[in-house]
């Protein structure tokens, strides 16, 4: 029985963390995908005044 509410009780804090934990998670990777659509774009725009140069 003690080890039921012991495993019990680290599911309800591990459920309760994440809920506290996510928003900044989820901001966390939103922004990364902004970052890697900013790198895409300048990459574009250097590749194509790198072939227009030419």
């Amino acid at each position: 029985m003690f080890g039921f509410v012991v495993v019990m009780s680290a599911f309800v804090a591990g459920f309760i963390g994440s809920i506290f934990a996510w928003p900044a998670i989820r901001a966390h990777a939103f922004g990364i995908v902004a970052e890697i659509a900013t790198l895409r774009a300048r990459a574009k725009v250097l590749e194509d005044s790198l072939k227009g140069g030419e």
